[in-house]
């Protein structure tokens, strides 16, 4: 049996799902509804990490820089700044580890009002990614009736793009794309791609045994995503990418089907690459 049609048998009645993935090494692709449009949820905050570094590489912008918390960035979902008082004051670098580390909608909100909606969807047409698109802040509604719903959209193929250049040094240079490799490091959602692999993490140390697995993931009701680079300690890497729609599990349990469709999929394809 083919690789995709395991992947066919895995997301059978699961609900739609858009795959794009490569090894970088050797050249090798899989892509599935590759072109297809999803809502990110959450995986727009890579984008939005990526103009934070453009700023701090081109403009002078310095990490260290603080945004203070106001109740006007206060929402609800992921993240821990949402029981902060107001008036604290983060730097950048904070914000953006909290950002993708553990999903905070709060200091997301900060980022995006700092950055400008704008000035991160021309940032995401200077990488080629021009099916990528932030549409508002987080837990905002649109006040345009024809806006697209939902955070941000994207593709699959736009996002194997965008991690491709990370693992190549490409975005904005090689020591930026390192040092957001190193941030997609410590992400501590872990249910989707990298849940069945056989790559040991221990949360505590944050250290891997034979790879690094440098995702971010995005969940809303019906959508589940994570978008990964896989970099092995021979040195090859991989880029898997997996969004969903249209799930028919709506739940928030943890063994939902969607992610445990993800994770079997991305076993898969380690198994016929590795």
């Amino acid at each position: 049996m083919s690789l995709q049609e395991r992947i066919a048998n895995i997301i059978d009645s699961v609900g739609y799902f858009g795959v794009a993935a490569k090894d970088l090494t050797q050249g090798r692709e899989l892509f599935i509804n590759a072109d297809e449009t999803f809502n990110t949820a959450s995986v727009i905050k890579v984008p939005i990490m990526i103009e934070l570094f453009r700023r701090v590489y081109e403009d002078n912008v310095s990490l260290d820089d603080r945004l203070i918390l106001e109740d006007r960035f206060r929402t609800g979902g992921s993240g821990i700044l949402k029981e902060f008082r107001s008036g604290l004051q983060l730097t950048l670098w904070d914000l953006c580890v909290a950002m993708i580390a553990l999903s905070d909608n709060v200091a997301t909100n900060m980022l995006i009002d700092y950055l400008g909606i704008d000035a991160i969807n021309r940032c995401m047409d200077s990488l080629g990614a021009h099916n990528t698109r932030l549409h508002r802040m987080v837990g905002f509604k649109s006040i345009k009736p024809d806006q697209p719903k939902g955070l941000g959209r994207t593709t699959p193929r736009d996002m194997m793009m965008i991690f491709q250049k990370l693992a190549e040094g490409n975005v904005i240079s090689e020591s930026a794309s390192e040092e957001m490799i190193a941030i997609l490091a410590k992400q501590h959602d872990r249910n989707m791609i990298p849940r069945l692999l056989p790559i040991d993490y221990d949360s505590v140390s944050g250290d891997y045994d034979s790879a690094i697995v440098a995702n971010k993931t995005g969940a809303v009701d019906g959508v589940r995503n994570d978008v990964a680079l896989i970099r092995f300690a021979d040195g090859r890497q991989w880029v898997i990418c997996i969004l969903t729609k249209d799930l028919r599990d709506l739940s928030w349990k943890v063994d939902h089907e969607g992610e445990i469709a993800i994770a079997k999929i991305a076993l898969e394809i380690y198994k016929e690459w590795i």
